[in-house]
């Protein structure tokens, strides 16, 4: 089982982004996949979420805290059965711990942020038999994590009673993750599975337009880099 997501939102520039991507896959995934000994590592580059999904975003409320901001180029995952495997050693003592010229390497990242993840549950779509061996996430999700501002019970109830049911019944979705952050603020986070841009476009974004959906996204609080929709680079 990956109950537990080691997440790292970065940004990257352009210039830099194919050099990183040989390194990491070369050199930085098998050290991390020797200490920590993961389920599976995946690496995702956000892409534009669409003409009607940009539209639910400019309704919801952004965090002005730059401490709870994250990059939006990129997002690293490593999963594990528990959030155990990611505090020993922690992100802090692998960095520590690299080569020097692996260190300056990833020192080139921009507003990184380390998220740690624990799961609450999660539910299978119409696509679940589509899920790769190994569990690793589908090809595109969608990843958000944000607070709720003390309206907590309305927010899984929401994900309980209608939310997560929608999901389950949209063609193209493979499943959904309902998570805790463990080390840090926002507390929630969910991660969205889908086949392909196209069927998440034709028959996930209605489902934002539900009156209980606008309730809840007039008290959520997305920090900057929140939500993304993101294209899975590794493994191609």
């Amino acid at each position: 089982m990956d109950n537990a997501i080691w997440a790292t939102y970065f940004d990257l520039d352009v210039s830099k982004r194919e050099f990183f991507l040989e390194w990491a896959k070369e050199k930085y995934f098998p050290i991390l996949q020797d200490l920590i000994e993961p389920n599976w590592i995946a690496m995702y580059q956000s892409v534009h979420p669409g003409q009607r999904f940009e539209k639910i975003l400019n309704r919801l409320h952004k965090d002005e805290d730059a401490a709870r901001a994250s990059g939006s180029d990129f997002i690293l995952m490593l999963g594990a059965e528990t959030t155990r495997s990611f505090y020993d050693p922690s992100p802090r003592m692998i960095y520590e711990n690299l080569e020097i010229e692996d260190s300056q390497i990833l020192d080139e990242r921009d507003n990184v942020k380390d998220v740690i993840l624990t799961e609450e549950w999660r539910i299978n779509g119409p696509e679940s038999d589509k899920r790769e061996v190994g569990t690793v996430p589908s090809r595109l999700i969608q990843m958000g994590r944000y607070d709720a501002r003390e309206n907590d019970d309305d927010l899984q109830e929401w994900y309980a009673q209608e939310r997560m049911l929608g999901v389950s019944n949209a063609s193209g979705c493979i499943g959904a993750r309902k998570m805790i952050v463990t080390n840090g603020s926002p507390r929630h986070s969910v991660i969205y599975e889908f086949v392909s841009f196209e069927s998440r476009e034709e028959n996930y974004v209605s489902l934002e337009e539900t009156e209980w959906t606008k309730h809840v996204h007039s008290y959520l609080l997305h920090p900057p880099g929140s939500p993304l929709v993101a294209e899975r680079i590794f493994p191609s």
